[in-house]
């Protein structure tokens, strides 16, 4: 059973909704808790669902909630000074059409029944990261792809607990580039999804190299061609309330687009993209110091710093400490708008956070009743921790279901998958069990206390790596004890275990460091490949089955074998394959139906376009039938003057007459 914890009155719901993608409800109590926060994603299984939070608010509680905290601006507006102090690159011509919300996005929010705040999505995203951070003062740095109404693509702010968030200098979409932009489409033009697997991109740049051709085809997209840029990519279905909005791929604008990258691999688009997005940061950041805005401290936040080799870039430019928002998405704009207009109200007492474990709890019954619902054969054990260990020393694959659901992209130890990192082979043995396609390695977990011996840079990062925001370089020790985590390049992008905050894995490390004498262990996400993270125990159980991992622990200390449940996987499998295809069926006809619509939209091009030159044909006869006109009213107006001439003439002549014969 969903269900959300007892809210105090004057509670604050923030709320991001777009029509677009990763729909998202956070709560935040008067002082500023954290009481609740969830993507549509994890209920409705649709990965970065988009679609109106109906299902995240049933049965709601709408007699706590003092104010709905929207993350955007009300109306779209364009800014009287749109120039940017620190931004290095602006367009040539400005972008003509903003982003504008439509109708449909007022109408859902009328809907609902508590008076709304709206709040700039930049400062949304800042919001979520400094208010987290724990710092006294920072500076905040958002980038991202931009927002419906929202004028801006991203900033910097001065940032104190005392007065809150100041802008210093904001970049207009209107008129600056966004190397968001840029990275999503060519995300799309090597046949990932963009705003999806902009991760495989940072992975696979690591196999290649910069290349002076790319780098050249690549600025000009993002300088000058920016218009053909970001039209190969558009929304369908915004607004929606039965198909989840998604980002379509013109297959025609990707061809003629991938033409220009001719000759050049996949590996060495990605590094040279990389090394341009990486470039770009540092460039703001440094033009902020010659501006004078020189902190100790940052925090980060928006889609672009889900990148994080970027983010250990801009901690190796000297800042002493470096906090990345843990949801750095638009999902965090949710919880940065309930926070900031908490923020706004007298006894608002935020602190570090601690954890992300804020989305849906189930008990150890539900679970028993899940468990028999598949009719699985279980185990209850009494030291979960130590059997875990256990079971990873000999080698085997655990998927974990505790506690609250995570909130955030990264499983964090609630929703993961765990095993030994010894064998770089586990890679492959993993991504293929899970259906998935990776270029980087999974992503260790380690104690706070050992984080030192394994990784260099730490000072001032930690928190951030508690959250796994972050890459840093591995130490030799790490890389001859943990070679399946550690990527090509020497780094690794880990979660750092703090015992308060996760002390069930903190116990599982332990127990298994104290039986092998390593730090590290695996954790990557508990999902098949293209599916959200697990919510409920039917997912976990329907995710255990269907990857076949080795051991299956669950909430009340439920622990499951799969080879005592190998008949039941397989009949679970056979009707999930039936499944499969009805869904690929589904998707097939997704497919023909945007094949449909664009040829529907060329069709009407073309007719348009044959419809113009008619028209064109017929003004340029009427031109010239005009111009003909003008010729003869010329003439006949040159041979009346010739009359009016010869009658003069002749009038003289008459009274020259009439004057003799009077004589």
């Amino acid at each position: 059973m969903l269900r959300i914890p007892e809210l105090p009155n004057h509670s604050i719901l923030g709320l991001n909704y777009s029509g677009m993608h990763d729909t998202t409800v956070a709560i935040v109590s008067p002082q500023g808790s954290i009481l609740f926060a969830c993507s549509l994603e994890r209920i409705s299984r649709v990965k970065q669902d988009g679609r109106p939070p109906t299902l995240l608010l049933q049965d709601f509680p709408w007699d706590k909630i003092e104010t709905i905290a929207v993350s955007t601006d009300q109306q779209a507006w364009t800014p009287d000074v749109p120039r940017s102090l620190v931004h290095p690159l602006p367009l040539k011509v400005p972008r003509l059409e903003p982003l504008i919300h439509g109708g449909e996005f007022r109408q859902y929010l009328d809907t609902l029944p508590a008076p709304k705040e709206f709040v700039c999505h930049e400062l949304c995203h800042v919001s979520s990261a400094f208010w987290l951070s724990g710092f006294e003062k920072s500076l905040c740095f958002s980038y991202d792809g931009g927002m419906s109404n929202c004028p801006w693509f991203g900033g910097l702010y001065d940032a104190n607990r005392i007065d809150g968030m100041k802008a210093l200098d904001r970049f207009a979409a209107s008129h600056y580039a966004k190397i968001a932009s840029l990275y999503a489409v060519v995300t799309g033009l090597l046949g990932f999804t963009p705003l999806k697997h902009e991760g495989k991109l940072t992975g696979l740049a690591a196999y290649g190299s910069q290349n002076a051709k790319c780098r050249t085809v690549l600025l000009d997209l993002f300088e000058h061609d920016y218009d053909t840029m970001e039209s190969m990519i558009e929304w369908v279905y915004t607004y929606s309330d039965s198909m989840s909005p998604m980002l379509f791929v013109n297959e025609e604008k990707r061809r003629k687009l991938a033409e220009r990258f001719e000759g050049i691999s996949k590996e060495d688009i990605a590094a040279t993209l990389q090394r341009i997005s990486e470039e770009h940061v540092v460039t703001i950041l440094n033009n902020a110091r010659d501006q004078g805005w020189r902190y100790d401290s940052i925090c980060l936040a928006g889609g672009l710093f889900a990148n994080v080799r970027i983010n250990q870039k801009v901690k190796e430019l000297g800042f002493r400490n470096l906090f990345v928002a843990p949801p750095m998405t638009d999902d965090g704009t949710a919880l940065g708008a309930a926070l900031h207009i908490a923020s706004q109200k007298p006894g608002f007492r935020s602190s570090k956070a601690e954890t992300m474990f804020f989305g849906y709890d189930f008990s150890g019954a539900e679970v028993a009743s899940s468990l028999h619902e598949f009719g699985l054969k279980f185990h209850r054990i009494d030291n979960p921790a130590n059997v875990i260990a256990d079971k990873l020393a000999a080698g085997a694959v655990v998927g974990v279901f505790q506690g609250r659901m995570e909130f955030g992209p990264r499983a964090l130890g609630n929703r993961s998958i765990i095993c030994q990192a010894t064998q770089s082979e586990i890679n492959n043995e993993l991504n293929k069990r899970l259906c998935r396609t990776e270029f980087m390695p999974f992503a260790p977990m380690t104690r706070l206390e050992d984080a030192k011996a394994c990784y260099e840079g730490l000072d001032g990062a930690e928190h951030a790596a508690e959250f796994m925001t972050i890459t840093f370089n591995c130490t030799e020790l790490m890389k001859r004890q943990s070679p399946a985590v550690v990527h090509v390049d020497g780094t690794a992008r880990p979660q750092l275990i703090n015992e308060k905050a996760h002390p069930f894995i903190y116990d599982v490390i332990t127990a298994y460091q104290q039986k092998t004498g390593i730090h590290s262990i695996v954790n990557t996400s508990f999902n098949i490949h293209e599916e959200p993270i697990i919510c409920s125990p039917s997912d976990a159980i329907e995710g255990f089955l269907t990857s076949g991992l080795d051991f299956l622990y669950m909430e009340g200390g439920y622990l499951v074998d799969f080879q005592e449940n190998q008949d039941i996987a397989l009949a679970y499998l056979q009707r999930d394959r039936t499944n499969a295809s009805q869904k690929e069926q589904r998707i097939q006809a997704i497919n023909q139906y945007l094949a449909k619509q664009l040829e529907s939209c060329m069709t009407q091009l073309g007719e348009k376009e044959s419809v113009i030159n008619v028209l064109a044909a017929a003004a340029q006869e009427r031109l010239e039938l005009l111009q003909e006109k003008e010729k003869q009213i010329g003439a006949l107006a040159a041979a009346a003057d010739e009359r009016l001439q010869l009658m003069q003439q002749k009038d003289q002549e008459i009274r020259r007459l009439s004057a003799l014969v009077k004589k």
